[in-house]
């Protein structure tokens, strides 16, 4: 009997251990208000490099071992964090990208990043975001809204 809670606990966990929603910020005077999931996509694996003025997108990124890169990650690159540096090693040699995303410590220090550069786009943990930042919709849903990508259940 207590194998078969334990099975149904497990069932109960978030998919990939992680139980956050992650938001993505800009800078408050950034005019974009939603994203769609694949241009979003495409500007964190910097296919896309210029906001719609033509200016360049300055992403950031956060140091490995924070739940919320783990779960960004694996939910826009498809991969695990330690897969990535050889993804951006790789766009760097074909010449794709001139060096490596910005990487921050914290969810605090992206968010005051974000807050202070106008170009900026990142992610964060939804539970630290305020109103020194702009959090977009993707796909028309916010973070905690049913159908919202970014979450680990």
């Amino acid at each position: 009997m207590s194998s078969i809670l334990i099975f149904l606990s497990l069932l109960l966990l978030p998919v990939g251990g992680y139980a956050i929603d992650i938001a993505i910020i800009v800078h408050q005077d950034n005019p974009l208000d939603e994203i769609s999931f694949r241009d979003l996509r495409r500007i964190f694996k910097q296919e896309k490099q210029r906001w719609a003025d033509n200016q360049n997108i300055y992403v950031i990124m956060q140091e490995d071992g924070s739940p919320e890169k783990g779960l960004f990650v694996h939910k826009i690159f498809l991969m695990r964090s330690n897969e990535l540096k050889r993804y951006w090693l790789n766009k760097i040699i074909k010449g794709d990208i001139l060096a490596f995303p910005k990487t921050l410590s914290s969810n605090d220090t992206v968010k005051r990043f974000v807050a202070q550069i106008d170009l900026s786009i990142a992610y964060v943990n939804a539970d630290v975001v305020d109103e020194s930042v702009k959090v977009l919709r993707i796909d028309g849903k916010h973070p905690g809204e049913e159908g919202y990508f970014l979450n680990g259940r």
